[in-house]
């Protein structure tokens, strides 16, 4: 057993690794790696290879790094430190490494004790189970099921377990049987740094296509704002152009003006009232000339 020299030896070399790790850095991460098993951490690591860098570290010793490089900003990084932490710094754009983490993420077996991420809903449909001790199991984890046929039939959709909720033994074997994976594995950001600013999931998992349809309807609502105040800009002076053209050609043939570009319009115009008064005669008894 190392004696107490060595175990705050051991505290201090690592404390000062931490500080060479963080100190400097665009980018400074705290991530999650409650449940993330070691082999699909060393193959993120792999993946993150020229993106980012991951150090595992116990919570107390990150904070002491942090106060020893007396900066500011990285102490807003501390609340977020709960349960088996990791610190990930980049040179990356935040969401991009977000994006990037996130779709690394695998699907897994749900286990007992896990937490839901999310509401759990088995779906109805058949199953490939023939009646057995595993009809109970099943019912006991919440599942509607029958049999028909001599197999094992969910009857309706089954709501076995709401976000947030523990997922229990039974569950969690249910689950398994069922071929439902529930949980995602990955390396899970709790918040990134980035000069001074805190970025949290919810601001960093970005919807880009309903992004990029906000942004075509923010567009298109300035262009026609600016059209319509005449506001002239390089996309809105075209539209603009056009518009007075189309009121002025309007104005010249109610007014009756001949040009180029009104004659046809003109001629049309009075071919149309000639027509309907002829139409008019002929209906007070007048006949045709």
């Amino acid at each position: 057993m190392p004696n107490e020299t060595e175990v705050a030896e051991w505290k201090i070399t690592e404390v000062k690794e931490l500080e060479k790790f963080i100190d400097d850095k665009k980018v400074v991460g705290i991530v999650d790696i409650e449940s993330l098993p070691s082999k699909q951490l060393q193959e993120i690591r792999k993946k993150l290879r020229g993106k980012a860098d991951i150090k595992i570290s116990k919570s107390i010793l990150i904070k002491l790094a942090i106060e020893n490089l007396k900066r500011a900003d990285l102490k807003k990084l501390e609340e977020y430190m709960e349960g088996p932490t990791g610190i990930i710094v980049s040179d990356e754009d935040p969401f991009l490494l977000y994006k990037f983490l996130k779709k690394n993420r695998s699907k897994a077996l749900a286990k007992a004790g896990m937490i839901a991420p999310a509401d759990i809903v088995v779906p109805a449909g058949d199953t490939d189970m023939p009646a057995g001790p595993v009809l109970s199991e099943l019912k006991v984890a919440k599942i509607d099921v029958k049999l028909y046929k001599g197999k094992i039939v969910i009857a309706s959709d089954s709501h076995v377990a709401k976000k947030g909720e523990v997922i229990t033994q039974q569950l969690a074997g249910a689950l398994a049987k069922l071929g439902i994976t529930p949980v995602e594995i990955g390396l899970k950001i709790t918040a990134i740094l980035e000069k001074g600013i805190i970025y949290k999931p919810d601001v960093l998992d970005v919807d880009e296509e309903k992004f990029m349809q906000d942004l075509v309807r923010a567009y298109h609502n300035a262009l026609n704002l600016a059209v319509n105040a005449g506001y002239p800009n390089k996309d809105s002076i075209k539209i603009m152009i056009q518009k007075a053209y189309r009121n002025a050609k309007n104005l010249a043939v109610n007014a009756d003006i001949l040009t180029k570009e009104t004659i046809g319009s003109i001629l049309a115009k009075a071919s149309s009232q000639a027509s309907a008064l002829a139409g008019v005669l002929k209906t007070k008894g007048f006949s045709e000339v």
